[in-house]
């Protein structure tokens, strides 16, 4: 009784806790658009071999002018054929930077593996030392459509914050290659803002052929100071 009692004891000791391995990236999409007030956040997309794979953490260090990320993930030890069949799932982790001074720098992610993944970030000087310089709407996500963007269309959809705001214009910030940064700047259009939370959806354009690469980043800041993404992919 005493033996079987151990073992039962015993038993969870034995379990092989999960594995921490570099994350498999496969992309880092880095913004334009940011100057040092703003919250700066980058993107990175990759795939898991099977579902025994799980996200981890995001770890960032800034040291001078280079900015470096890891990425890990957790893998089971005691992975069962019916439970980690060959399934490749995709996964996205947005990586928070922070405020940076003003300059050029250094992305460098999983640094000295077979995942590493390289680009460069420029942070302007902001016009003013207010956190923003513009009001934002309240995002919730990005709505593609039935086309997925492929039309170079999409809304944002969320709220006002209040019914004295109004939308006034969107302004697109485009690195070129993979990433279009939205900011839907709002405007007030009386001095009394009660809280009143008001649906709102804002169309954007964007042409999907002006990037190089096949999957774009479409990033649209929000009231919060943090940013509401989504992912296409042109066919």
């Amino acid at each position: 009784m005493l033996t079987l009692l151990a073992l039962l004891v015993s038993a969870p000791l034995y379990a092989q806790a999960p594995r921490v391995i570099d994350a498999p990236v496969d992309h880092l999409f880095v913004p334009s658009g940011f100057d040092n007030n703003d919250n700066v956040e980058l993107v990175v997309t990759g795939y898991f071999p099977n579902p025994c794979y799980g996200r981890n953490n995001v770890e960032v260090k800034v040291q001078d002018d280079v900015i470096n990320v890891r990425v890990t993930a957790l893998v089971r030890q005691d992975q069962k054929a019916e439970a980690c069949a060959a399934m490749i799932v995709p996964f996205k982790e947005v990586v928070p930077v922070g405020n940076l001074q003003g300059g050029d720098y250094k992305v460098v992610v999983n640094a000295n593996t077979r995942f590493q993944q390289q680009d460069s970030l420029k942070v302007t000087e902001a016009a003013s030392q207010n956190q923003d310089d513009h009001i934002y709407a309240v995002v919730d996500y990005i709505e593609l459509g039935f086309l997925g963007g492929e039309s170079g269309s999409a809304q944002l959809v969320g709220w006002k914050p209040s019914d004295c705001l109004e939308v006034d214009h969107v302004e697109y910030v485009s690195n070129g290659k993979d990433t279009l940064s939205i900011l839907p700047i709002m405007k007030k259009v009386r001095d009394f803002c009660p809280l009143k939370m008001v649906p709102l959806t804002i169309p954007v354009t964007f042409n999907p052929e002006s990037f190089s690469h096949q999957k774009i980043l479409l990033m649209s800041r929000t009231i919060e100071g943090k940013s509401v993404n989504t992912i296409m992919e042109r066919q």
